[in-house]
C-alpha cells in the first residue's frame, strides 16, 4: 500500500492486528452565496441555517459546470455573521463534511465563513 502524499499516516492492515484508523475531515471551498435562508421556514423549527455555495467549474469539453454545494450553519455566532452577507457575494467556507441522519444528504458543517470582497 502506498502512503498518501498529504497529511496523516498510512496504515498497512494486517490480519489479526488491531490498527488505529486515522480519519481526516476538513474542507475549504470558495464560490458565491446562493439560496440563503435567513428566516426559518414554516413547520418544525431548524437548529441550523441552510445555504449553498455556487461554483462555476470549467469542464473538459469547454462548458461551465454549475455546482451547488450544500452547507449548514449550526453555530449561532456564525449565523449572525451570515445575516450580514447577501446572495451572490464571493465567500470562502470552512468546515467538515457530514451526512444528514434522515435523508443521508451530504453537506458542509460550517465552522467559518469569510466574504472575499
Amino acid at each position: 500500500m502506498r502512503g498518501f502524499s498529504g497529511r496523516g499516516n498510512a496504515h498497512k492492515p494486517r490480519v489479526g492486528v488491531d490498527v488505529q484508523m486515522l480519519t481526516e475531515n476538513i474542507v475549504t471551498v470558495s464560490g458565491t452565496l446562493h439560496l440563503i435562508r435567513v428566516e426559518p421556514s414554516a413547520g418544525k423549527p431548524k437548529k441550523y441555517m441552510p445555504f449553498s455555495v455556487r461554483q462555476d467549474t470549467p469542464g473538459t469539453d469547454g462548458s461551465v459546470r454549475k455546482d451547488f454545494l450544500l452547507a449548514r450553519i449550526y453555530d449561532p455566532r456564525i449565523q449572525e455573521e451570515m445575516k450580514n452577507l447577501r446572495e451572490g457575494v464571493p465567500v470562502r467556507v470552512q468546515g467538515d463534511v457530514r451526512s444528514s441522519l434522515g435523508s443521508g444528504e451530504m453537506y458542509i458543517n460550517v465552522t467559518a465563513i469569510e466574504a472575499l470582497v
